[in-house]
């Protein structure tokens, strides 16, 4: 007989939307703790690059899954997801609901489903592939598994790496791989809710948070990190890689923000295109369904007005805040058999 999977909510969405906020006011009304799901804030030290919650934005809601590791380790997939598993179980177990929080996509889908299993890397495998500029790598993957390096970005470099890693040890692609497994365990069911903004609502809130982050201290935090530990991964992920741009002399410090806003709209297209795509690949429910009312959100991460004319809108229930925190009470009263998944666009 299979055990039911761990029940959890889960707050998705772009970067900027509000899930951190959104995150917080769940799991007050639902006697729950935050579990991060953000592969950044893992790293200690890591705190205005990845928008970390302060103590004070907590509101003393218990948080887990931050600040797990040095800037100058590595945090894996499958390593995280061990984690994470125990944490779910212990939260659970003293009969608090795991809110789920955060915009790696990856790390949610292993976490709901598994992790193909993959040997562990020689060290002169990785020091070869390390040897590669950050270019040099992500052409590689291009040529030997071109649906990987689709949806990676040439400065994701730890995840890069890793791809041509598994390459050169096994042979194989890791998108093979990944089919083979099919993800196909269910420890985890969550109710996944979706914040759906519309475009220039997004855009705006991407442009305000980056300029709060340079103002907030993040070069200042980007040499911290780069004094301690050197150029590690973390660095070349968003925000970090532009203040290093800066440091370098490659970025004039009045261009910064804006250089982070077009990389963040940019990975916020990446992030809502996997929203629309990974639940109905994985065979999750969805709402709205087709009989239900909703609003119509079209083109809110694209770059131009001939992308926007083509990309696929959601459809999104309108809600308040405090309409969806009842609502997901109500929900969970009866136990999730299987991942749920709620498009959600938040009335003013």
């Amino acid at each position: 007989m299979t055990s039911q999977p761990i029940q959890a909510v889960a707050v998705c969405g772009p970067t900027a939307s509000g899930k951190t906020a959104l995150g917080i006011a769940l799991a007050r009304h639902l006697n729950g703790e935050v579990v991060n799901v953000d592969s950044v804030q893992v790293y200690r030290g890591a705190d205005i690059g990845s928008a970390k919650a302060t103590v004070e934005e907590r509101q003393g809601v218990p948080h887990h899954l931050l600040d797990l590791v040095s800037p100058n380790e590595r945090m894996n997939a499958g390593e995280y997801r061990e984690r994470a598993l125990s944490c779910l179980r212990e939260v659970a177990d003293r009969g608090k609901v795991p809110v789920l929080v955060g915009g790696s996509g990856m790390y949610l889908t292993i976490l709901l489903h598994g992790i193909a299993e993959v040997p562990a890397t020689p060290p002169d495998v990785r020091a070869g592939v390390a040897r590669l500029s950050r270019e040099e790598q992500y052409a590689e993957l291009q040529r030997v598994d071109p649906s990987t390096a689709a949806r990676l970005h040439v400065n994701d470099t730890q995840r890069v790496s890793r791809a041509l890693e598994i390459v050169r040890v096994t042979g194989k692609r890791p998108s093979d791989l990944f089919d083979e497994h099919r993800f196909s365990s269910r420890d985890v069911a969550a109710l996944m809710i979706v914040i759906c903004r519309e475009r220039d609502e997004l855009y705006d809130r991407i442009n305000r948070r980056s300029r709060l982050m340079v103002d907030a201290g993040l070069l200042e935090e980007t040499r911290g990190i780069l004094s301690a530990c050197g150029r590690v991964p973390v660095l070349e992920t968003i925000g970090y890689k532009q203040a290093c741009d800066h440091i370098d002399g490659k970025l004039a410090l009045d261009d910064v923000p804006g250089a982070i806003s077009l990389h963040t709209r940019r990975f916020a297209k990446r992030q809502m295109t996997f929203l629309r795509n990974e639940p109905a690949k994985r065979g999750w429910v969805i709402r709205p369904g087709p009989e239900e009312s909703a609003r119509e959100i079209v083109g809110f991460t694209t770059e131009s007005k001939r992308a926007l004319a083509a990309t696929k809108g959601f459809r999104a229930m309108e809600m308040s805040e405090g309409e969806l925190a009842s609502r997901v009470q109500e929900r969970l009263r009866t136990p999730l058999e299987r991942t749920e998944v709620w498009y959600v666009y938040f009335k003013d």
